[in-house]
């Protein structure tokens, strides 16, 4: 039972005085460029858009197969982690840890991957791997690849994070959404309500852990039969689920895999179609598929 102290500052906590003098100062120190919403991933334009990846949010990234996902958000990992040195929990439902290892790398010193992956490299370029493998080193990256994973792992996971680096976690990746699955619910139990219950639990692990969480999902293959092959929400696998529980979605989307001799080439669209706190809309974005690197298009 609680004391009569705790009761006290509980209530002081949730009433609207103090919530409204603490939303006054965050918006003063926002006014004046010494904090923001949320973190920002190093994309000018998708984080002008977001106003960065916020605490507690769920983050939905979809894409058919060869878009971009993985890339995408290894991308977003490396740089909150570079810029703003935070700890990120990586969890990948289809990629080993070595081969997102070998895209970090390929990313870090421009050398394709499939060069580093058969040690063809220059005499030159042995000095830039070594230096990026000591740079890369020094971030808190944290990679778990497995075939499955329940939400309770991944809560697991990220407090032994926590307590190793000492910090809070600044980003949960999880690629890919479909792959999840949750063990305790009975087997006869349909997949869209085991789905519901999954993303019920990830939305209370980002409110808990107050962390943004960034999930790639896939998008069904009757989307190839449009013409116009832009995806939207209703593209979705499991489409009603996903929308009740993510704060933002958004779709990749790169015209030359369609059209090879579009004027869009290289080109990659982040199609932001919902979003709870702020606008939709397209932002561009260069993508180097040899490095699997993307890269704002203007500074």
């Amino acid at each position: 039972m609680k004391n009569q102290d705790e009761t006290n500052s509980y209530i002081n906590d949730s009433q609207i005085k103090e919530l409204l003098n603490e939303i006054f100062e965050e918006i003063e120190s926002r006014s004046i460029g010494t904090s923001h919403n949320g973190i920002d991933t190093s994309f000018y334009d998708f984080d002008a858009i977001t106003q960065g990846l916020a605490p507690s949010y769920v983050y939905i990234i979809g894409g058919r197969p060869c878009m971009g996902k993985t890339a995408f958000t290894l991308n977003i990992a490396k740089n909150i982690s570079q810029i703003q040195k935070l700890p990120i929990c990586f969890f990948s439902l289809e990629m080993s840890k070595k081969m997102l290892s070998y895209r970090l790398l390929s990313m870090e010193t421009g050398i394709e991957s499939g060069r580093l992956k058969t040690g063809r490299l220059t005499m030159e370029e042995w000095p830039i791997l070594g230096e990026a493998i000591n740079f890369i080193s020094k971030n808190d990256i944290f990679f778990v690849d497995r075939q499955s994973i329940q939400v309770s792992e991944i809560r697991d996971f990220c407090n032994k994070v926590k307590t190793k680096t000492k910090k809070n976690i600044g980003l949960i990746v999880i690629d890919n959404l479909q792959l999840m699955e949750d063990k305790g619910l009975n087997s006869n139990i349909a997949r869209e309500d085991e789905l519901s219950k999954i993303l019920c639990d990830l939305k209370n692990l980002a409110l808990s852990q107050k962390v943004p969480i960034l999930i790639t999902s896939q998008l069904k293959r009757e989307l190839e039969e449009r013409t116009n092959k832009r995806p939207m929400l209703s593209d979705l696998r499991e489409s009603d689920q996903i929308e009740n529980y993510a704060d933002l979605i958004a779709f990749i989307y790169r015209d030359e895999y369609y059209n090879p001799e579009t004027e869009e080439r290289g080109i990659t669209e982040i199609i932001v179609t919902k979003q709870k706190d702020g606008p939709v809309g397209t932002v561009k974005l260069l993508f180097e598929p040899q490095y699997t690197r993307f890269r704002n298009l203007a500074i």
